[in-house]
């Protein structure tokens, strides 16, 4: 139960995440942007996305494990 838990908290993070990711690029539509600075945003956008998973599997199930004991 614990792992199915882990991966609920996983993809509401990653799916949250990804409708943030989605308005913020309607809003910023530039086209000057240089590949570099586009692999340094997609490394960014990658580990925060890792350690969002982590965290937010962790904590849900961390919660579920004190109220179920």
């Amino acid at each position: 139960m614990n792992l199915g838990m882990f991966i609920i908290g996983s993809v509401v993070f990653i799916v949250s995440f990804s409708f943030f990711k989605i308005s913020a690029l309607q809003k910023t539509k530039n086209y000057d942007v240089s590949w570099l600075k586009l692999f340094s945003v997609f490394f960014v956008d990658l580990a925060v996305l890792i350690i969002g998973s982590m965290g937010t599997g962790i904590i849900f199930v961390t919660v579920f494990n004190i109220f179920h004991g």
